[in-house]
């Protein structure tokens, strides 16, 4: 039985994938920084290479935790701006390079970044946008780097979704998206969990360093 490790799984987006791909027959290893199989906090990127090798085998890995402030520029502080940068750059990308030994080593394996529409479009919370544009980078930076030895490595940019993230958004940010998605609501986690048991589990291995929208029309590229 294959072995996938999804990060942020305690809610949302993260929570819809661990249950997903669990149905899928994965063992699904939860981990969040409360109410998950394992709790690690990703502010400690140091950590990381110890926390992947006491996990043992990992076949799948989906980084979903992220944070995002949801205030304006002028109202960020060093630590949050430091949070932000952790969790959402610094973590995955460290994650991908401790996970990634073991799959060099089995020459497969399959890796799915959440990145967001922030990635593409002006965003009110300016270091939660700049992190989902990193996000892209080292999707397809990672890509070229592992394809080789027979490693996936694409995203999933979700639009509107109704998770916490959306709820504490600013405003005006969810009015301007919600303007645009074609079926007029949010949609769904499960919605983005399939996407991402798709590209966890049937996605062509020539599918590599791609970024899905999954968007309903709040942006079109």
């Amino acid at each position: 039985m294959k072995v996938a490790l999804v990060t942020g799984a305690a809610s949302g987006i993260g929570r819809a994938t661990a249950e997903a791909l669990r149905k899928a027959d994965f063992t699904v290893i939860a981990l969040d920084r409360a109410q998950c199989d394992v709790v690690y906090d990703l502010t400690d990127v140091a950590g990381i290479p110890r926390l992947v090798d006491s996990l043992g085998r990992i076949d799948v890995l989906v980084n979903n935790a992220g944070v995002q402030p949801a205030v304006p520029i002028d109202r960020y502080t060093e630590a949050l701006r430091t949070e932000v940068l952790r969790v959402n750059l610094e973590a995955p990308v460290e994650l991908i390079r401790s996970v990634s030994k073991q799959m060099v080593e089995r020459k497969g394996g399959r890796v799915i970044n959440l990145a967001s529409v922030a990635a593409y479009t002006a965003h009110t919370d300016l270091w939660y946008g700049v992190t989902k544009a990193g996000v892209v980078s080292y999707t397809r930076s990672f890509a070229a780097m592992l394809g080789p030895h027979g490693i996936q490595v694409n995203a999933v940019a979700p639009g509107p979704i109704d998770t916490p993230f959306l709820a504490k958004a600013q405003p005006e940010r969810v009015k301007e998206l919600m303007g645009r998605v074609y079926t007029k609501r949010p949609g769904r986690p499960e919605e983005v969990a399939e996407t991402i048991r798709w590209l966890a589990t049937d996605a062509p291995a020539i599918l590599n360093g791609a970024v899905i929208d999954v968007t309903d029309g709040s942006f079109l590229r």
